[in-house]
């Protein structure tokens, strides 16, 4: 039967058409895909960034009204035992939640709920109370109430699974809410480290195992709880590919120093001689979640790069070609 006279005839698609379309479809969605990831990635970037900038320009607000940066257990106690991590102990002072042995309300009846973690033994113990329900509610120095200096976004706040926790074990869902405390986190949900100078003068990083630990600015044991991890944050991420913690003896230090300090100053190849960029400094894994990983940066992956102190690599400048976002503060 033919059409009438005047009408228009309806065709649908060949097999050869619609496969054409889908071929164009399936194209524009492979362009389109890892055009948006990069933009997705920056996002994150630009917004961990953001996040680290607040919490360091707290750090400062706070060094002013103190004369010190935050940290309610003493940097030398902490380093010799880091039952807490760095970044802790500053939101610890930032925001509220943390009163030291050092205060008269330690032993008010008040606090009587709050948690004691006791760091070192014997003569050279110290302790502290913490209560994660009251972080936010105001920090305590020198016996006074203060504001808190601080106030992350909700998502930017977070227990950190995987940590090493008080009892040296990696804490999960499973630990209980009273044993953990937040951690500053960046846009992938993986804990940002942070550090302070113990001093401006001296050997540049050092371990509290190390030779003479005293006498270094910066001392790195503070961020074990997270750098010794094999599962950490939200992205689950093992760090035993961080440069940081392959390298071994004085390199485990002198890897940190290449990281923080000023590219013009010193020995490119003798970190514990350089200069940091500032008196605190801030870490973000990056996407890949693992802190300087040795496959991120230069190299590759059948020959990553692990040595950045010394050899080829042994460069401060080698640090920009990893994804790492680093924040400094103080001058």
């Amino acid at each position: 039967m033919h059409p009438a006279p005047g009408s228009t005839a309806r065709r649908g698609f060949t097999i050869t058409e619609l496969l054409v379309v889908i071929g164009i479809i399936v194209l524009l969605i492979g362009i389109l895909l890892p055009a948006l990831g990069k933009v997705n990635e920056r996002a994150k970037r630009t917004q961990s960034a953001a996040t680290m900038e607040e919490f360091a320009k707290a750090c400062e607000a706070f060094r002013q009204e103190f004369g010190f940066y935050p940290g309610v257990v003493p940097e030398e106690v902490l380093v010799a035992d880091p039952k807490i991590s760095g970044t802790e102990n500053a939101l610890l002072h930032l925001m509220g939640g943390g009163i030291n042995q050092d205060d008269p309300a330690f032993n008010d009846s008040s606090t009587s709920g709050w948690q004691v973690i006791n760091f070192g033994s014997g003569a050279n113990q110290y302790s502290i109370k913490v209560n994660p329900a009251q972080i936010g509610k105001g920090t305590r120095v020198g016996g006074k109430n203060y504001a808190p200096f601080f106030s992350p976004k909700t998502e930017e706040l977070a227990p950190a699974d995987g940590q090493i926790g008080r009892n040296g074990q990696q804490e999960t869902s499973e630990t209980p809410i009273g044993d953990r405390l937040p951690d500053l986190v960046d846009a992938w949900g993986q804990p940002i480290l942070y550090l302070r100078a113990v001093r401006s003068v001296g050997p540049l990083v050092g371990e509290a195992g190390g030779a003479a630990p005293p006498k270094r600015q910066f001392i790195l044991d503070s961020i074990n709880p997270y750098l010794n991890s094999t599962s950490l944050g939200e992205l689950g991420k093992s760090q035993s590919d961080s440069i940081i913690r392959i390298a071994t003896g004085d390199n485990r230090a002198k890897t940190l120093g290449q990281i923080i300090r000023h590219p013009g100053m010193g020995n490119p190849t003798a970190p514990e001689t350089g200069t940091p960029k500032g008196q605190i400094v801030l870490i973000s894994a990056g996407k890949d979640g693992i802190y300087f990983s040795r496959f991120d940066g230069p190299g590759s992956t059948a020959a990553p790069v692990t040595n950045i102190v010394t050899g080829t690599y042994g460069s401060p400048q080698v640090v920009e070609q990893f994804d790492d976002i680093v924040v400094f503060g103080g001058g």
